[in-house]
């Protein structure tokens, strides 16, 4: 089995366990790519884009290429980009049970973002996947986390959701923050 294999199998495998997962990593590891790999052959996943990295740069390219991008990598996949789509979508009713929500980064979501993903993960229907390229921003919501999963350059490494509350409470959390004008999509049509 390839390193690359290994990885996809290890994201199913704690896919398979866990409700509510954090998938971190140094940049350029993998994480949205091994993710999405993992989740080939399943149905009814939904992606929740974000326009800003995690550190807040702006995605390469444009936000509009990069949602293309993420599409071209699940093709079946339900994208959820725009900042009316975030935060009028209702996975609670709409989603079917065992639906995969994979949110693409924390940082730069303003409070109303941050309230409809504390919601989402409260909704038993729907399995959560964070991506998060840096433990600080998930501080705010690591306690609605049953695990988080480091990927790295050689593997992964599973880590214990009380170790990464220590780790975020020595790290701080970000606030949330407030780029409503980043959260749009010029060539996806409104829904």
């Amino acid at each position: 089995m390839s390193n690359r294999e290994a990885i996809t199998h290890e994201i199913r495998e704690v896919i398979k366990k866990y409700k509510n997962i954090v998938i971190s990593g140094e940049v350029g590891v993998g994480k949205i790519i091994h993710t999405l790999e993992a989740l080939q052959g399943r149905d009814n996943v939904y992606y929740m884009g974000n326009p800003v990295d995690y550190v807040g740069n702006p995605r390469p390219k444009g936000y509009d290429k990069y949602i293309d991008y993420i599409k071209s990598l699940k093709k079946d996949m339900q994208i959820i980009a725009t900042e009316k789509e975030i935060l009028s979508v209702d996975l609670s009713s709409s989603a079917k049970t065992g639906s995969v929500l994979v949110i693409d980064e924390i940082f730069g979501r303003g409070p109303k973002q941050h309230e409809k993903i504390l919601e989402i993960l409260d909704c038993d229907k729907v399995k959560v996947i964070i991506i998060a390229g840096c433990l600080k921003n998930i501080g705010r919501i690591i306690q609605k986390c049953d695990i988080v999963l480091m990927l790295i350059q050689d593997g992964t490494l599973l880590l214990d959701k009380e170790f990464v509350e220590k780790i975020c409470s020595v790290l701080g959390s970000e606030p949330p923050g407030e780029q409503r004008d980043l959260f749009t999509v010029n060539d996806l049509p409104e829904k």
